[in-house]
């Protein structure tokens, strides 16, 4: 008698806990819009047509600024402070393009606010490419204490441009194989988000990646595929490769360097040269420390004009932006 109902309450947490696992590891959104192209109601002409084109990269980390991945408690004045203090980096760039990383689109972490709609109607953007990465009922990270869960989690990448978006797609990366297969359910997707950009007469590529942070030979051939990924599109159109790429030349504990395949690259060249990186640090935001976020392009396509740390951003994110303006050839 006892035995049976030892079984039967073991019967039944091992159920709940397969129902809760199966309700958790599943999603809320769509995923047949996991790659969507956003058209907005923009209150901005036409771009200016030209010869320069400026592009931003920058890990959003969600706008929880130097709180990200911590248990703390995080109000919504925090996220809206940060939103305005992006925006208001943002605006004086007037950039043609945005590469975001680590932005949210209806997590409870950030109120549900959607952060792609709330930045393309302030920055006044007429398209957005979606990349979903991250589609969880429920995430139970940072593990404790439970109140800091993050729970529902609907995020990703996005490319907001001035210029319409003809295709965009999701190439879903490697992932650690070293985690527990529980671990990997919960886990967001890695990925280079591939976005392909009509400039009146031209065609232009931008990928937009966020690499694994924590593990490095998982990194290493994230970004080995990355490159063979750029250098195949290289071939017939320009190419931009830009993001978080979770790696730095001042940092011994983290081996061989993932980034370094970048630049082995023939295709391939950073818009910051490779000696002046430790100079140009991006994470994290206050004081920053590492370069972790770059910005790659064709030079037989692309011709960089400048290129800088957007610094004004301040703690709105634990990463800065970068921002370079460029020519067509």
């Amino acid at each position: 008698m006892v035995l049976r109902l030892i079984l039967t309450v073991l019967g039944s947490l091992a159920l709940a806990m397969a129902v809760f696992y199966a309700w958790a590891t599943a999603g809320s959104y769509p995923e047949e819009n996991y790659t969507a192209v956003v058209n907005y109601d923009a209150n901005t002409a036409a771009p200016v047509t030209g010869n320069s084109l400026t592009l931003v990269s920058y890990n959003i980390g969600y706008l929880s600024g130097l709180t990200n991945n911590q248990a703390v408690e995080r109000s919504k004045q925090l996220f809206d402070d940060n939103l305005s203090s992006a925006i208001a980096a943002l605006q004086p760039l007037n950039p043609d393009i945005i590469a975001f990383q680590e932005i949210d689109l209806a997590s409870k972490r950030s109120y549900s606010v959607n952060q792609v709609e709330a930045l393309a109607s302030a920055l006044d953007f007429p398209a957005a490419g979606l990349a979903i990465n991250w589609n969880k009922n429920y995430v139970p990270f940072p593990y404790w204490p439970i109140s800091a869960h993050f729970g529902k989690i609907v995020s990703g990448q996005a490319v907001l441009s001035r210029y319409p978006i003809v295709e965009n797609q999701r190439v879903v990366l490697e992932k650690v194989a070293s985690r527990p297969f529980f671990y990997n359910a919960v886990y967001l997707d890695r990925l280079a988000q591939v976005t392909q950009i009509q400039i009146q007469d031209r065609s232009i590529i931008v990928i937009n990646i966020h690499l694994e942070a924590f593990d490095n030979p998982t990194r290493l051939n994230q970004t080995r595929a990355v490159r063979e990924l750029a250098e195949t599109y290289a071939q017939e159109l320009p190419v931009l490769v830009v993001g978080d790429f979770n790696s730095a030349v001042n940092r011994p504990e983290e081996g061989e360097r993932s980034i370094e395949i970048m630049t082995e690259s023939e295709l391939f060249t950073s818009a910051t040269p490779q000696d002046q990186w430790a100079n140009q640090p991006t994470f994290p935001s206050e004081p920053p420390e590492h370069k972790l976020d770059y910005l790659f392009y064709t030079p037989a396509t692309i011709e960089l004009e400048n290129t800088r740390v957007v610094t004004e951003a301040g703690t709105a994110s634990d990463h800065l932006p970068l921002v370079m303006t460029f020519i067509l050839k």
